[in-house]
């Protein structure tokens, strides 16, 4: 694979910055949470360690059972979207000691800091939305997620099955992605980093952690058939939510998959241009929607300032649109999470009947913009 290289820093990311840093100066806020992250990250995690208390020790009823099961669920990916997914990115706190714990909350939950941190962090922040590059766009060709990919008959009904294939994909990674990523020594064809032996050590702790409390307690208080169906329940809703959240970002109707020259491995655009129009925001006047999914449906901002703690993006987003718009770049925003979801499967759609229309534009040419 060729390396993809970006133009020089662009005139709109010159600004951008400048004035991203004078509305931290004017602030006088620091660029990582404040006591609103964590007075939400103390919520998030007694309301997980209630539901599993419940769920394990208390819940005799089928309601109360399915109830702790929600709660357990949602709980874990507020915990993803809010504290880990900043942690992991430094912006979370200004101490990187912190930063990293939260990061490792990953790792509590079946996951893996050293993964993620190649995988997500470097690979799809860099290539956004480049196919091979961008890990976040592959599923073992069960799916066509970019103009790019294979097309295969079977993709034609991909906008039927995708949901259900999505409620699998923390059980599979948390049973065998990971394991196979890990001992591989890359994702696809791009090889990792070699772990330290105390990322090796934490990898298989952290495993052994999420199994002892998924598997292991549990199994003193029911039998056996009820976790394994309460797991699988969980993870059908916990790999269904995660997976859509972080699908509307960039696989709805609106960003663009260019790909760098065959020859070169230039991209047209530069990096900060890159990332606005392969991304997409969703709901960013929904408050509600902002505090539950850590920022998430400020992608582009995301995108643009990963190291900034999500909290900031809604202000942030303002300086964004108003230079994009100075400069000719298209912003995509949903107005709302049900357009988002609706804009995602319409591209499943198009991607299984017409692959191959949102290469050089999007799918559809109209701007989004809530």
């Amino acid at each position: 694979m060729n390396r993809v290289k970006f133009p020089n820093r662009s005139h709109f990311q010159t600004d951008l910055n400048a004035q991203v840093d004078l509305y931290f100066e004017n602030t006088q806020l620091p660029k990582t949470g404040t006591w609103k992250m964590f007075f939400k990250t103390g919520v998030i995690l007694c309301a997980l360690v209630a539901f599993y208390i419940g769920l394990v020790f208390y819940a005799n009823s089928y309601w109360a059972v399915a109830l702790c099961g929600l709660g357990i669920a949602f709980a874990i990916c507020l915990m993803g979207f809010n504290i880990m997914h900043d942690g992991a990115h430094g912006a979370y706190a200004q101490n990187p000691k912190l930063n990293w714990l939260m990061g490792f909350t990953l790792d509590l939950m079946g996951g893996s800091n050293y993964l993620w941190r190649q995988k997500h962090n470097f690979l799809h922040h860099t290539y956004t939305n480049i196919d091979q590059y961008d890990r976040d766009l592959q599923s073992s060709g069960l799916l066509c997620l970019s103009p790019d990919q294979e097309w295969r008959p079977f993709h034609r009904y991909q906008h039927l099955y995708a949901l259900p294939l999505y409620g699998l994909h923390t059980i599979f990674w948390l049973l065998y992605r990971d394991f196979v990523a890990f001992f591989a020594g890359k994702v696809g064809p791009i090889k990792l980093r070699k772990p330290k032996w105390s990322e090796t050590i934490l990898f298989f702790s952290g495993k052994t952690v999420a199994y002892t409390y998924t598997f292991m307690i549990p199994a003193f208080f029911h039998p056996i058939w009820k976790i394994a169906l309460g797991f699988v329940l969980i993870h059908m809703i916990l790999g269904i939510t995660l997976s859509v959240i972080f699908q509307l970002a960039h696989t709805t109707e609106g960003p663009t998959f260019p790909q760098p020259n065959v020859q070169t491995g230039h991209m047209k655009n530069a990096w900060a241009i890159h990332q606005v129009e392969t991304t997409a925001n969703f709901a960013n006047n929904n408050k509600l929607a902002a505090w539950c999914f850590g920022g998430l449906n400020f992608q582009i901002e995301h995108h643009l300032f990963p190291h900034i703690c999500h909290i900031h993006y809604p202000a942030l987003s303002k300086i964004v649109r108003q230079l994009c718009e100075k400069n000719g770049i298209t912003y995509h925003a949903y107005p709302t999470v049900r357009a988002a979801i609706k804009a995602h499967f319409k591209f499943l759609y198009k991607m299984a009947h017409t692959p191959g229309t949102t290469k050089e534009q999007p799918v559809e040419k109209k701007v989004l913009q809530g």
